[in-house]
């Protein structure tokens, strides 16, 4: 028996009308009844189901019964589109499933290749959400093989949709099924890449990620802002010692599509509420663009301290060797971009300024848009990222005074920041920032420190300057101990950890401190024997703390030792004077 054309004309309009339903009738569906429409258009596939499977079972040509079963396959695939939409997520699971089983041996049949291909990725989909990733990672494995098997063994046109075997050679549109297969191919790729992320398996996403990106510019199917974004946001990925030239090329590919958008975005037929609101967009991106750069520069000058540090060659790049022969650019003109900073990292002051200055530009702009006044969390980040910036800087600066002007900003920025926030409802931030703070005062006071150490009569000037610098640090570590209700077995190790390091550098501040005054110089030194005492019972009671803070304890040990000996003796000059 060969093909009923009658019968599937009627199947035809079956079926364009449980799409219109899905597509268009489904819009003004009333917030009582969300799912009407789809549930009408699943009675209407249903039945078409119910008709294809006899025709299916009937004993007619093989021609015929592939054309029914690539039928079948679209109706099961959209049937289990509709039932994980109206939320019943096991018979949306079966149908799918059901069209991978009736299509599996005719992956290479240009009418079954794109349900068969679709609902593997609809599978993949559903099994990621329910966590199942493994089995995720294995349908849009077999997804990919398919299309890869498809493309090396036919030079057939892929049918587009159901409609397409109903139609004639000449009724359907050339190019149009070549172009959805690449669509739903990219998908898969898509959706892989998540998948892999969320299992560890770092390398393998990262190329999957970069590939879709690839495939949306070779096919001009993206919307700029998006791929801008996600471009910028694969850049982070890249952030590790051998795979700069990977993040910079990432993020000079998001400048180049938003400067490119940027100059059409505008139309001539826009209201003027269109035109306001795609400025605020485009302004908003361009922001976390320029946010990408600045982390981008931030890594060149952390790694940069740290190869320096190690004061011997990094084994850069061993980490990702997976990835060390394989192409991950785009075909586009990147080299006005790329030229601005460098993929390298910095040796010397000058080399460590240029990034800072091109990093500080991006800063900038991202504050722009995100103010003080509507978007403090953010704005905050941004200021947190400059510090970093200042304090790296200055281990590149060799001349003392005008390493503690770099601190001097840095802790600028840090007090503006601090009296800008309510501790009430910006705690955490407030806290990142007293404590920083704090470090940096420490940081300066050692300096200063270092510098009297060369001068038998330090000035009074230097005196003071070094006492006023350890108050700062002492009122900063305070505000950030005093932000805790409670210190006790509940705290989490990461805050009791920084908790800790507070009282050792409290304990520290208050030692350093000077004065001729014996009974200031009492209070001081006892208040350094209270916070070395705190940092050991704290430590000491988390085994955890205690196998990374080895030093610290012994130091303060130490400490603790001496403290009590100095105050007794102190104490006993300020009895013979009374």
């Amino acid at each position: 028996m060969p093909v009923d054309r009658e019968k599937l004309s009627e199947l035809k309009e079956r079926y364009d009308r449980a799409v219109k339903l899905m597509e268009e009738d489904a819009k003004s569906d009333p917030e009582a009844e969300p799912f009407r429409s789809h549930y009408a258009a699943r009675d209407i596939l249903l039945e078409v189901r119910g008709n294809l499977e006899k025709m299916i079972s009937q004993d007619i040509e093989e021609e015929a019964k592939l054309i029914y079963k690539a039928l079948l396959g679209f109706i099961y695939k959209n049937l289990g589109q509709i039932y994980i939409y109206v939320e019943e997520i096991t018979t949306g699971r079966k149908y799918l499933q059901d069209c991978i089983d009736l299509l599996e041996d005719l992956n290479t049949n240009p009418d079954a290749v794109i349900p068969l291909v679709g609902s593997l990725n609809q599978l993949g989909i559903l099994q990621s959400n329910c966590g199942e990733n493994e089995d995720a990672k294995e349908s849009f494995r077999k997804a990919e093989k398919i299309y890869n098997d498809f493309n090396a063994t036919t030079n057939v046109e892929p049918l587009t949709t159901i409609n397409d075997l109903f139609a004639t050679k000449e009724e359907i549109e050339s190019g149009a099924g070549r172009i959805m297969l690449e669509k739903i191919h990219t998908l898969t790729l898509y959706n892989m890449a998540k998948v892999l992320c969320t299992l560890g398996e770092s390398d393998a996403s990262r190329l999957y990620c970069h590939n879709t990106l690839k495939r949306e510019l070779q096919f001009s199917d993206y919307d700029h802002i998006d791929w801008a974004l996600n471009a910028a946001t694969l850049s982070q990925c890249f952030l590790h010692p051998g795979m700069l030239k990977n993040a910079r090329h990432h993020l000079a590919a998001a400048t180049f599509i938003m400067e490119k958008f940027e100059g059409q975005m505008l139309k001539p037929e826009m209201s003027e509420d269109e035109t306001s609101a795609q400025l605020e967009t485009f302004k908003h991106r361009m922001a976390d663009v320029s946010r990408c750069w600045a982390k981008y520069g931030l890594f060149i000058l952390s790694h940069s301290k740290e190869r320096l540090m190690e004061d011997k060659e990094t084994s850069d790049g061993a980490e990702i060797q997976n990835l060390s022969l394989t192409d991950l650019t785009f075909p586009l003109d990147l080299d006005h971009f790329e030229n601005k900073i460098t993929d390298q990292p910095v040796l010397m002051f000058e080399d460590a300024k240029e990034v800072y200055l091109f990093v500080l530009g991006h800063l900038n702009r991202a504050k722009e848009y995100y103010t003080p006044d509507n978007l403090a969390s953010e704005y905050s980040k941004i200021i947190m990222d400059l510090s970093s910036m200042l304090k790296y800087l200055a281990f590149f600066e060799e001349n003392e005074d005008d390493q503690c002007k770099l601190y001097k900003k840095q802790a600028d920025h840090l007090e503006d920041l601090s009296e800008l926030l309510n501790p009430t409802y910006y705690l955490i931030i407030c806290r990142e920032v007293w404590y920083e703070l704090g470090i940096t005062y420490m940081t300066m006071l050692d300096i200063k420190l270092d510098k009297l150490k060369t001068n038998d009569r330090p000035s009074p000037h230097a005196l003071n300057k070094v006492n006023t610098l350890c108050d700062k640090g002492i009122n900063n570590f305070g505000k950030f101990l005093e932000s805790f209700p409670k210190i006790d077995e509940t705290t989490n190790d990461e805050d009791m950890q920084l908790i800790l390091y507070a009282y050792f550098h409290l304990g520290r501040l208050y030692y350093k401190k000077i004065t001729p005054d014996k009974k200031m110089q009492y209070f001081n030194l006892d208040n350094s024997l209270k916070n070395y005492q705190l940092f050991i019972s704290g430590s000491t009671q988390r085994d955890f703390l205690a196998k990374n803070l080895k030093g610290e304890i012994g130091c303060c040990r130490e400490m603790v030792k001496l403290l009590p000996m100095k105050l007794a003796q102190i104490q006993a000059v300020i009895n013979s004077s009374s």
